[in-house]
């Protein structure tokens, strides 16, 4: 089964597919043969997840070598889900929001830590959030927001 996973989905129950691959020394792409799998994506975009508990037991020991995603979601994701432009994941370049979240790679490939994001800032997991320049945000009756940093801000609906 292939599943589509929202922007704001945290990968608690998935494995990166590369990493999985490796560790267990197949093919990138075997679980494609395998039956009663789970593999997930984020919508355009190329990397895999598996679902843990749909892995075929013979691989169990390389699926706790795995990384553990709790609270994660793609790099990309997040950018599309809150509209905040990637560059802004970019230590070299010096945004002040990169100070504000926890980046972390596997396998080359970077994630966000949603969950704690989330954390950080009091806000219930279900809440859609933006992130754009506090100038563009309607006075806060009407619109609900936190200030990040000296120009971004944080809102929610």
């Amino acid at each position: 089964m292939k599943l589509t996973l929202a922007p704001n989905e945290f990968l608690d129950d998935y494995v990166l597919g590369l990493e999985f691959s490796k560790i267990a020394k197949i093919s990138s792409n075997a679980y494609l043969f395998w039956r009663d799998i789970v593999s997930a994506k984020f919508e355009n975009s190329r990397v895999v997840f598996l679902h843990k508990k749909s892995i075929p037991p013979k691989y169990s020991a390389a699926l706790k070598l795995c990384s553990d995603l709790n609270g994660l979601a793609l790099s990309s994701a997040f950018c599309s889900f809150c509209g905040l432009a990637s560059s802004h994941l970019i230590k070299s370049n010096r945004s002040k929001f990169y100070e504000l979240i926890q980046i972390r790679e596997v396998c080359g490939i970077k994630f966000v830590n949603l969950k704690k994001f989330y954390d950080d800032y009091g806000l219930d997991y279900s809440l859609r959030i933006y992130i754009e320049k506090c100038k563009f945000f309607s006075p806060t009756p009407f619109e609900k927001k936190i200030k990040l940093t000296k120009s971004l801000c944080l809102g929610y609906y």
